[in-house]
């Protein structure tokens, strides 16, 4: 079916989405769209965009303002892994809301509207397990969300008491669970996001202070290596290094060097019984949580295999992609040149490319090096935050890179007559922006397959403004209107960061 309205939070795709402005376009072809924002940013706004008559627009535009993460309490998790919950340290201007507490007024809402006409398939709504009132009163809207309560539910409680095989209490009913392998297929318990099991549990900070795992801050390391187990809250069951069975030889032996991370004790208590009665000695100990069954002995079966994510155990040099098992190069659905390994297959045959309209002034068009010659690339500068929405808003960091820019070589500049600050025009099969030009010796020209071929970079964090009294301070093209539809053949990311482009003088 055809989508009708969509629903963002955060999220600027005029900017950001590859092919921007076929991107625009599918925006004003909704029915409704409901923006949560902390700024007007263009897709607030793109109906106020460059060449776009807004009386043709016929999206109706649901602006909700939003918090920014400081101004609302919550958790907060790294690529590496790293759950810290963060206070609220500033109000939130006028009547902007968390975006959990838009989402629960929305919801408490649609139960109102339900429940006086239920309807068909209402029972999801009626029925739905939301009980998060409790949080600070509101001008407004009254009792905002208990946030806290959020958190539990992600952590995973015991809805009835959690019971082992003997009939023992693991866990009461009410209490949180510390660990997913206590989480149950009878209903017993809840859990939000099982590998967060233990993040919102009562954990120690080293000091002897207990509290929710992800709001420690202890500064205690007894490894020397940089753990700091007792700071926040590394998912899995706070383990800080995956696969560490890696990290001891086949005996279960650190290796040599002075970095022993967790080793097998063959007398230490494994907390288990024999049929005697008797403890049942052998572990894995240390100063991390085995990522395996901690008493799994290095001589049992599987015992030497790390990587438990994987049917085997063992690592790999190849992997079940979609291409094929085995590493190899494709050239861009875009590029100036013939792939040497694959002179008959030059581009990826699994590789998602979008067609939408397809040689029509805005549409996904391919472009060829006959008539754009030039490889394209974009990047982040350090001054700017993705497609702009948390920066360009801010004088300190406008004023510090003001506008949109493209790189070039010095060869390349020379060939086509250009100087540094001049004003250029930067076209592809999508589009063409105008930018002021950089010329500088971090571009140089490549040789490939015997010819010169140039380069230029582009920063894609710049757009019109969004338009209006709220516009943002920092404006300037957008680098997406020249990017391709094209997606990886596994992951369907964009291919942003290679593309066929000219570039002359405005």
């Amino acid at each position: 079916g055809k989508i009708e309205g969509a629903w963002l939070l955060g999220q600027n795709p005029a900017v950001a989405g590859p092919n921007a402005k076929l991107e625009r376009e599918a925006l004003s072809k909704l029915k409704w769209m409901v923006v949560q924002e902390i700024f007007q940013t263009e897709t607030v706004g793109f109906w106020r965009a460059p060449g776009v008559d807004p009386a043709q627009v016929g999206t109706e535009v649901f602006v909700l303002p939003a918090a920014d993460a400081m101004e609302k309490e919550g958790s907060i998790v790294t690529s590496g892994r790293l759950i810290q919950w963060r206070p609220k340290v500033a109000a939130s201007p006028g009547e902007a809301l968390p975006d959990h507490d838009i989402l629960n007024l929305i919801y408490l809402k649609l139960k109102e509207l339900y429940a006086a006409e239920p309807g068909p398939f209402a029972d999801p709504i009626l029925n739905l397990n939301w009980n998060y009132a409790g949080g600070p009163a509101h001008p407004v809207v009254g009792d905002l969300v208990d946030i806290s309560l959020v958190a539990r539910e992600m952590n995973g409680y015991a809805a009835e008491d959690v019971l082992d095989a003997e009939g023992k209490v693991l866990v009461k009913k009410g209490d949180l669970i510390d660990s997913f392998a206590k989480l149950q297929t009878n209903g017993s318990t809840a859990c939000g996001v099982w590998v967060y099991t233990g993040y919102f549990y009562p954990m120690s900070d080293g000091e002897g202070n207990i509290m929710p795992a992800s709001k420690r801050r202890g500064q205690k390391d007894p490894s020397g290596l940089g753990l700091y187990p007792y700071y926040a809250y590394a998912w899995p069951l706070n383990r800080r290094i995956v696969y560490n069975r890696c990290s001891a030889d086949a005996s279960g032996k650190p290796w040599p060097g002075g970095k022993d991370l967790i080793w097998w004790d063959a007398k230490a208590d494994s907390g288990t019984k024999d049929a005697d009665g008797k403890p049942v000695l052998g572990k894995w100990v240390g100063y991390d949580v085995p990522d395996f069954v901690p008493t799994k002995a290095p001589d049992a079966p599987g015992g030497k295999d790390p990587f438990i994510m994987r049917p085997d155990g063992k690592g790999g040099f190849f992997a079940g992609m979609n291409e094929g098992p085995l590493p190899t190069h494709y050239e861009p659905v875009e590029s100036p040149t013939t792939n040497v390994l694959y002179p008959n297959r030059s581009v990826n045959p699994t590789v998602k490319v979008w067609d939408t309209d397809a040689g029509k002034e805005v549409g996904d068009s391919i472009g060829t090096p006959d008539k754009f010659p030039i490889v394209a690339t974009t990047y982040r500068v350090c001054e700017h935050w993705q497609a702009g929405g948390m920066s360009r808003w801010l004088e300190w960091l406008v004023e510090a890179q003001p506008e949109m820019f493209v790189e070039m070589s010095e060869e390349l500049a020379h060939e086509k007559g250009i100087r540094g600050g001049d004003l250029v025009k930067v076209r592809s099969a999508r589009g063409e922006i105008e930018a002021k030009a950089i010329v500088t010796k971090r571009f140089k020209p490549f040789h490939v397959n015997g010819k010169t071929v140039h380069q230029v970079g582009m920063p894609w964090h710049f757009g019109w403004g969004g338009g209006g009294p709220l516009e943002a301070l920092g404006q300037g093209p957008t680098a997406n209107d020249l990017t391709p539809h094209v997606g990886d053949a596994n992951t369907a990311i964009p291919e942003y960061k290679a593309f066929l482009v000219d570039v002359e003088k405005a």
